[in-house]
């Protein structure tokens, strides 16, 4: 889902924005018009595989509380060097104002002895396009886009002279996960176009320890969220484990005192499944203060909907700090063990790793 990534971006941006120099060191364009205006009709949202992949900006965009909209495309890549990478196009904020949004890339890389390398660009008026009958964002010459269900994302900085070329190629079947109604003062949509995919690219960048390369090869997963919400009044669980049989993911929000919505997933080659809420139990069964914030560190969940039942416990495996310097969000890579049984045939999930999301305010508490 990416939302913790997106409060270390939004973090980012603040630290960044003391200085009147752009964060990616790359010249600011000096314009007065912004790319996602658009004069023509709504025209059909796209699809692949049946899943709404495409921006959804300009259908909100007179919305009253348009300044709280969000939208960004988000993958991941376990590695099976035991590296792992994660980006993500991001869009928060009025789209038509450029003072009042931000657009730009983050891209972050996890090593096996859990340090990270970070890049970042986003600075005003930066350029950038959104498609609304696909997958298909640019912010400057970079790119996140779908062909024929596979996709490809480039990204590169001036900083740290980073190049990643990323290809992702769905293997499983994408989901429409989070059912929420649109028109309330807060909501969210969440889809997943590639629960599970292999991926493999090419990631180089310079540091003070001299130039890098490394191959990127592994299980990738993708997914896409959008909607109007303030931070404060959001919490959420979410977490994405796979194998060469099966993906699940689950993902449940709430805004205030609204129930819970969202579910468990499941997805192989030739089906989906889920158990909404509230047919699914979430258990807390340990928590610990990571980087001062308390987060769990072994959940479990259990229901059925009749076709589909799922007992599966995520327990934690490592933790990546996700900002600037020692201060940041952490963020949880874990792994899956349980039984799931789907139309009548088990499948058994047995140290799945993968990422895993808690955020409920106040998150010192």
């Amino acid at each position: 889902m990416g939302r913790i990534i997106s409060i270390a971006v939004f973090l980012m941006l603040i630290t960044a924005s003391v200085s009147i120099v752009s964060i990616t060191g790359e010249e600011k364009a000096e314009k007065t018009d912004d790319t996602v205006h658009h004069a023509a009709p709504p025209a059909l949202e796209g699809l692949s595989d049946g899943i709404d992949d495409a921006a959804h900006f300009r259908y909100h965009q007179n919305d009253s509380n348009i300044i709280n909209w969000y939208e960004w495309w988000y993958a991941n890549v376990k590695g099976d060097d035991g590296n792992n990478l994660l980006v993500e196009f991001f869009t928060f904020g009025n789209l038509n104002n450029p003072v009042t949004s931000a657009v730009g890339v983050v891209m972050i890389f996890m090593k096996s002895d859990g340090s990270t390398f970070k890049s970042l660009k986003s600075y005003p008026f930066i350029d950038y396009t959104l498609d609304y009958e696909k997958c298909n964002v640019t912010v400057t010459e970079d790119r996140f886009a779908e062909y024929g269900g596979n996709y490809t994302i480039t990204y590169h900085n001036t900083i740290n002279d980073v190049s990643l070329r990323l290809n992702i190629h769905s293997v499983n079947r994408g989901i429409n996960a989070i059912p929420t109604r649109e028109g309330v003062k807060d909501w969210m949509k969440w889809n997943i176009p590639v629960p599970y995919g292999k991926a493999d690219g090419l990631l180089e960048y310079t540091d003070k320890n001299g130039q890098h390369s490394f191959h990127i090869s592994g299980r990738g997963y993708h997914d896409h969220n959008w909607g109007i919400s303030n931070e404060f009044t959001l919490e959420w669980d979410w977490g994405e484990f796979s194998d060469k049989n099966a993906s699940l993911t689950y993902g449940m929000a709430k805004f205030g005192d609204k129930p819970f919505e969202g579910g468990i997933y499941f997805s192989n080659k030739t089906s989906t499944a889920a158990i909404h809420m509230p047919d699914l139990n979430v258990e807390y069964l340990k928590w610990d203060k990571i980087c001062g914030f308390k987060k769990p560190t072994e959940v479990h969940m259990y229901g059925s909907n009749g076709s589909f039942s799922a007992d599966v416990t995520v327990e934690l495996e490592k933790v990546y700090v996700i900002g600037i310097g020692r201060v940041g969000m952490p963020y949880l890579m874990g792994k899956m063990n349980g039984k799931i049984m789907v139309d009548g045939r088990e499948y058994t999930l047995s140290g799945s790793t993968g990422f895993y999301e808690h955020h409920f305010f106040n998150p010192f508490g």
